[in-house]
């Protein structure tokens, strides 16, 4: 094996750790992230509504508890779209499905026509 060799394949190795870190930098920058875009506001409201002099719409600390449970529905979503293999797999299953129902649209205006034709043939044979 020549040096040249050896250092592409260091090289390789190098690459790869680079964007394993990337990944996780990625994956961990999204939680916290979406952590603190959910959580926030309900904390600070709940900070706010310590202090009585500050009033605070009711519907703000609604939507504000809305949105911090709306991170635990949204998590398992957000979390495997992180996944290239799932992000695939769905891009897969939503093409698929889009092309069935383009074909089934197709297939029912044509359904239709011969819906047409077979009564308007049932209209001149009576």
């Amino acid at each position: 094996m020549s040096l040249c060799g050896v250092r592409s394949v260091r090289q390789r190795c190098l690459e790869e750790q680079k964007r394993r870190r990337q990944r996780a930098t990625k994956k961990i920058s999204t939680f916290i992230g979406s952590f603190v875009l959910c959580f926030a506001p309900y904390v600070i409201t709940r900070i706010v509504e310590l202090f009585p002099v500050v009033p605070i719409n009711s519907h703000w600390g609604v939507a504000s508890k809305c949105l911090a449970y709306s991170k635990a529905a949204c998590d398992p979503f957000v979390y495997s779209l992180l996944r290239h293999q799932y992000r695939k797999t769905c891009s897969d299953i939503i093409n698929r499905i889009l092309k069935r129902s383009s074909l089934n649209t197709s297939g029912q205006r044509r359904e239709n026509g011969r819906n047409n034709i077979i009564q308007t043939a049932e209209g001149t044979l009576q």
